[in-house]
């Protein structure tokens, strides 16, 4: 109910065409080359994020470095370098190794993490586990958005995070905004006071040529 009424406040719900259930995986998440800005929590948090296509592997894997600067008010800036796959074969876009924002630590995961069922489909669900931590995502449907970057159709994924902490376990619930020929363009979900915020929303964007001698669409 919440995510309904906060739709209807940035903008009316779109009914699912019947063609999309056909179209391109890749439309909503594009593993083109790419740079991206971001800004989260009201300002505190900028990410600046590249995406960089890297040659095809077999089976037919197609891959994506992503790097991202991550500044939070006047703290160092961090760096994390990550690796997405996408497995034709299950429609699985997943995480498969992520550097450390603290140390030089490079994580591999064994099974890849999940992050996306190609194409979206209203009702489409997933779930991993990173670390102690349990993940949930559901399609929930399309909606319209203003953000800075411009206005976009996205499809949303709500994302239950269960936190295994050390005396008690923790549930947040966030929810993904996908755009299409952009990807990821934002995330948000409610405080405890019960209002919206966004904790990364996408403030622009500019998509670039492969130069890698990688992969893209």
């Amino acid at each position: 109910m919440r995510l309904f009424l906060a739709s209807l406040a940035m903008s009316a719900i779109l009914p699912l065409a019947p063609a999309q259930a056909a179209e391109d995986p890749f439309s909503y998440l594009p593993m083109v080359p790419m740079e991206k800005i971001y800004e989260g929590l009201g300002g505190k948090i900028r990410v600046d994020e590249t995406v960089r296509p890297l040659p095809r592997r077999p089976p037919a894997l197609q891959t994506v470095e992503v790097v991202r600067k991550i500044g939070y008010l006047n703290f160092p800036p961090k760096t994390i370098v990550s690796t997405f796959s996408f497995d034709p074969a299950t429609g699985n876009y997943a995480k498969e190794t992520s550097t450390s924002a603290f140390s030089k630590a490079v994580f591999h995961y064994h099974p890849p993490l999940v992050r996306a069922h190609l194409p979206f489909r209203k009702g489409g669900h997933w779930e991993g586990e990173d670390g102690q931590n349990t993940i949930h995502d559901r399609v929930w449907g399309k909606v319209r958005i203003t953000l800075p970057a411009g206005t976009f159709v996205c499809w949303v994924v709500r994302r239950r995070l269960t936190y295994d902490l050390i005396s008690r376990r923790s549930t947040q619930i966030l929810y993904e905004y996908y755009a299409k020929g952009v990807g990821f363009v934002g995330e948000g979900g409610w405080s405890a006071t019960g209002k919206w915020h966004w904790s990364k929303r996408l403030l622009s964007f500019k998509m670039g040529t492969d130069q890698s001698g990688g992969v893209g669409r």
